[in-house]
């Protein structure tokens, strides 16, 4: 009964399409017929009647046919864009008209509802989808059937089935015109369709007709294969390497292909999880032991060189990898190497939108959206799948793209390990927020909620997505309260998850949840009961699942391959009293730093996110994507490293001021970033404000307090240690200024010689190629009586300019050899 709803429905939309097409390309015109007549003469007018035309009143059905003729000219475009439109969807190819591109977009939108309410399709996509395989891994790690090979045959074709591009629906869009756009043939719209049917979205919804999508929805698009034919009319002739269209790819682990994603990998252990998380295992692991060797110290000469085997990782860990690394083996490729998994790790800055939680009852792949999930699992096997949802996220936590949270006591339940392992493993692995009680851990969850909504209205955004859309960069994970269900909790969760829609935020509950999906999991890990929205969809489904040794040797893992940039360094002391209107203040005159209210010491935020500081402390206006990438990785082509580093830095921040969500480095609406001056404030910035004020000034004390200022912040040149082009170039202008603020505080102050002295040295030593302050020093030395000081100055300046090969200007030699006639005093 349901296919012949669709199907009638599909006829309908197809009839008011067709009718309108009608309508449109012989009713207007007969109604112009009808109306206005023919607009233009049957003849050629001779002068007379021109002359007596133009000197008559113009009658009205003369002005009627004038109005007439814009209406004839946009029928005619349009019947222009829509033959070109049949022709172009009959043939497979693109065809752009100059000045018709809105008339064929709209003839292009109603062929293809046209197509797509006519042309047959496959009803039970959305249904169902390829049976996964699962691979039973022993010793001997030999697959007990042969899977589906996906056939490489030169590195090219390697790349291109390296990622599985995906398309965010906009305004506007349909299958047909993505199709068109994006595959070059509008004619394939129902292989995308067949791609994403029966797929949750993430707002919540799923993908069940072909003529419904709502922007924001993220589509699969194929694989473009040049032996498979997939690839555009156009293209297949040439021999260039396949071209994948990637408007903003899914990241994908070592080139795992879609159907391996969900095939089910069955350890030693009894534990059974999807190959996708065996991919992001093996490249943990890979970074483990990436960490290792960078830090190992060559022995002295002294001791023997041997060779000393690595330490196995465990069990667990090692049958996830040989299982990842056989599904390149059984298709013929080559698996990857541990740089190359560390690369694609560091490179994942795609948000997931979805899990998959197991297979269902026909062995189809089980996937629930995050965002909005409100699911309670109960029974003997809850626990373990519960393990393999959260191993799940937390090896996709990288880049800061999910979080999720727990009480200690339900972490304790979940791993099986000791309090004091425990908390340690909490603070190293990246997206594990544990709390010491369940109420605090709702209070982050509460709090996540509404910082993005205060988000959500002060960026005038609908959702998370839109947020991530605009601003990659953008420090917004999915985020998952896992929490044992209570009558206290309980009414808070449903709350924030209710009022949470479009945050980005879910809950999986271990115990009954009647606001949300019940699942009553067996010992055997199978769904005896479900309840809820999502019941259909895990009814009878054999859910993934973990032990807790297995989760327990998958956590020490993903601890060990964290960095160490939040941990605060000890080099110096921290200002006595925090004299800053911002709570962070960035120092860059001189040796850069990161000083945060509140803290003893400064941040060790290094390398790239404190060159980025430094860059845009230099461009208070704001930069461009493509101006900070060429500053920072000049040369190198736009990738995924800037939106990374974003991400870092601003978490570093967020982190350590405890201020979720506050802007401090924030994105245009002319696509510049710039540095919120409300939360970070520079030395330079507050230099430069006060030369500013010094020159403003009405009277003497007030210009000696602001080059007061000014002196206190002279560091030094900016960005000490930083050798690029782009600190060059402002290095000497700042010492300069720098040197003349000292220099004007000297003459302010010269009643006060020891002070005025103390200036000209400090500005002498910033630039010393400025004779001027060299002579200052030598004439104030002279004044004081300190002749043998005078001497000592003469000395050093003659010795600068020698190595240099230079002699001084007739002014500096005649003070200079004014020196050599009065004896230095001897004390």
């Amino acid at each position: 009964m349901t296919k012949v709803f669709a199907v009638l429905g599909r006829l309908v939309r197809g009839l008011v399409v067709a009718v309108l097409l009608a309508l449109i390309e012989a009713g207007v015109p007969a109604m112009l017929v009808r109306f206005a007549g023919w607009p233009f003469p049957r003849e050629v007018p001779t002068w007379a009647a021109t002359s007596q035309a133009l000197m008559s009143p113009i009658p009205d059905e003369a002005l009627l046919k004038v109005l007439a003729c814009p209406l004839w000219l946009l029928w005619a475009a349009f019947t222009i864009a829509l033959v070109v439109e049949i022709w172009a969807a009959v043939r497979g190819v693109q065809v752009h008209v100059p000045l018709l591109g809105p008339l064929q977009t709209v003839a292009a939108g109603l062929i293809g509802s046209l197509a797509i309410a006519v042309l047959p399709m496959d009803v039970h996509a959305a249904t169902t989808p390829v049976r996964p395989q699962v691979v039973p891994v022993a010793m001997t790690y030999e697959a007990a059937s042969e899977p589906e090979t996906i056939r490489i045959s030169s590195p090219a074709a390697m790349a291109a089935l390296t990622d599985r591009p995906v398309h965010v629906v906009k305004q506007g869009d349909s299958l047909w015109t993505i199709a068109k756009r994006m595959l070059g043939d509008p004619l394939r719209w129902k292989k995308l369709w067949k791609l994403n049917a029966g797929r949750p979205q993430a707002d919540g919804q799923v993908f069940t007709n072909p003529d419904l999508i709502r922007p924001g929805w993220r589509l699969r698009l194929p694989l473009l294969r040049r032996d498979s034919g997939d690839l555009p009319r156009e293209k297949r002739a040439t021999p260039s390497p396949v071209e994948t269209p990637q408007p903003k790819p899914t990241p994908s682990l070592g080139a795992l292909s879609e159907e391996d994603a969900g095939v089910g990998i069955e350890l030693p252990s009894g534990s059974l999880v999807a190959m996708s998380v065996a991919a992001g295992v093996a490249a943990a692991y890979a970074l483990s032991r990436f960490q290792r060797r960078r830090r190992r110290v060559s022995p002295s000469i002294e001791e023997a060189a041997a060779s000393v085997p690595e330490e196995p990782p465990a069990p667990a860990v090692d049958a996830m990898r040989k299982a990842y690394f056989q599904s390149f083996r059984e298709r013929g490729a080559e698996p990857p190497s541990d740089a190359e998994l560390i690369r694609k790790s560091a490179s994942a800055l795609e948000i997931p939108g979805a899990v998959t939680l197991g297979t269902g009852e026909h062995g189809a792949t089980v996937d629930v959206a995050l965002a909005g999930l409100s699911l309670g699992l109960t029974g003997p096997g809850a626990g373990d799948a519960v393990r393999a949802f959260v191993l799940d996220l937390l090896q996709q936590a990288g880049n800061f793209r999910t979080e999720l949270i727990m009480s200690r006591q339900d972490a304790l339940m979940l791993t099986g390990i000791g309090a004091d392992e425990l908390g340690a493993l909490a603070k190293a692995v990246s997206g594990l927020t544990v709390t010491m009680s369940a109420d605090e851990a709702v209070d982050r969850f509460e709090e996540v909620r509404f910082t993005r909504r205060r988000l959500l209205a002060e960026r005038e955004a609908d959702d998370v997505c839109a947020l991530r859309e605009r601003d990659p960069g953008d420090v917004l994970p999915t985020v998952v309260l896992v929490a044992s269900v209570t009558a206290d909790l309980a009414p808070r969760v449903n709350t924030a998850l209710a009022s949470g829609s479009g945050c980005g935020i879910g809950a999986l509950m271990l115990g009954d949840w009647p606001p949300g999906t019940t699942c009553h999991v067996e010992e055997d890990h199978r769904v005896r009961s479900a309840e809820g929205p999502l019941a259909p969809r895990l009814a009878r489904a054999e859910l993934f699942h973990v032990t807790q040794e297995d989760f327990a040797a998958a956590l020490r893992l993903l601890a060990g391959v964290q960095g160490e940039d939040s941990q605060p360094v000890v080099e110096e002391a921290a200002p006595l009293s925090w004299e800053h209107p911002t709570p962070v203040w960035v120092r860059v005159l001189g040796k850069p730093a990161v000083w945060v209210k509140g803290q003893e010491h400064p941040l060790r935020i290094r390398g790239l996110k404190l060159w980025l500081l430094v860059y845009l402390a230099l461009h208070p206006q704001g930069a461009t994507k493509e101006a900070i990438c060429e500053a920072l990785w000049p040369g190198k082509p736009l990738g995924h490293e800037f939106h990374s580093l974003l991400r870092h830095l601003r978490h570093a921040l967020e982190e350590s001021t405890g201020l979720p969500g506050e802007p401090f480095i924030q994105l245009g609406d002319d696509e510049t970033y710039r540095t919120d001056p409300r939360v970070i404030g520079f030395d330079l910035w507050d230099f430069q404000a006060a030369v500013k004020q010094a020159r403003t000034a009405g009277d003497t004390a007030s210009r000696i307090a602001c080059l007061t200022r000014a002196a206190d912040l002279c560091g030094g040149e900016i960005g000490t240690g930083i050798s690029e082009e782009w600190v060059l170039d402002e290095r000497y202008p700042l010492i300069v200024a720098q040197a003349d603020a000292l220099t004007q505080l000297a003459e302010l102050v010269e009643g006060d010689a020891e002070r005025a002295l103390e200036l000209l040295d400090q500005a002498r030593r910033l630039d010393p190629d400025t004779e001027d302050t060299w002579c200052r020093v030598i004439r104030l030395q002279t004044g004081l009586g300190r002749a043998d000081q005078a001497h000592q100055t003469g000395r050093l300046l003659r010795a600068h300019l020698q190595s240099l090969q230079v002699e001084p200007m007739p002014e500096t030699q005649e003070l200079l050899a004014s020196l050599a006639g009065s004896p230095a005093r001897r004390g």
